[in-house]
């Protein structure tokens, strides 16, 4: 199977996913954070994937039908099974995308596709951005706390304000798939040099 890279697969699954709403006329996708989402059984051996999906408030039992026809007419090889958690319709594409489409008990049916696996970047893009940040914040955000709000309110300056603005830029950014390699970058220069710039000049 040909290697892609992770803007081909997230361009595929979006594609995967808008053709099989529109399979249905009137059918609506709530997008559900990736995180929340159940990778696809099939999906979970390999590299790095892009998972994507939401809920279809609109559905009924009839959109298995039509999006199990959907899928089989594309080529792809259809399961169909009933598990003690609720029926789980699952597809594997000639493209190796896994497109699931399940409800869980009494639940709005979760639409999810998850992209071929590919190879993780020899350097990450948003790991480089994130140490590089995180050593900018590291060195400037204690310097800054100290001297910014001294000028408002004397004498509560800290070297230590720049913490919980830090901690929550890094929070936000690993909370989200897309940018959670840079929260992990920031997280890991800015601490430690941060740390240690406010502990030197306390």
């Amino acid at each position: 199977m040909v290697q892609i890279g992770r803007a081909e697969a997230a361009r595929g699954v979006s594609q995967r996913l808008a053709a099989t709403v529109e399979a249905y006329p009137g059918l609506r996708v709530v997008p559900v954070p990736a995180q929340f989402l159940r990778m696809p059984s099939d999906s979970s051996a390999g590299g790095q994937r892009v998972l994507r999906g939401g809920r279809l408030p609109e559905a009924d039992d009839e959109v298995f039908e039509v999006v199990g026809e959907l899928w089989r007419s594309a080529g792809s090889l259809v399961t169909d099974a009933a598990t003690p958690d609720g029926r789980v319709l699952s597809a594997t594409d000639p493209a190796g995308y896994v497109i699931s489409l399940a409800r869980y008990g009494i639940d709005d049916p979760v639409l999810t596709v998850a992209s071929p696996p590919f190879p993780a970047p020899f350097l990450d893009r948003g790991l480089a951005a994130g140490l590089l940040a995180g050593v900018g914040v590291g060195c400037l955000g204690p310097c800054v706390a100290r001297v910014g709000p001294s000028e408002v309110i004397p004498g509560l300056a800290s070297y230590w304000g720049w913490v919980p603005i830090f901690a929550l830029v890094v929070i936000g950014s690993l909370w989200f798939p897309e940018t959670r390699r840079f929260g992990i970058g920031l997280a890991a220069t800015g601490l430690i040099i941060g740390v240690a710039v406010a502990a030197i000049f306390s």
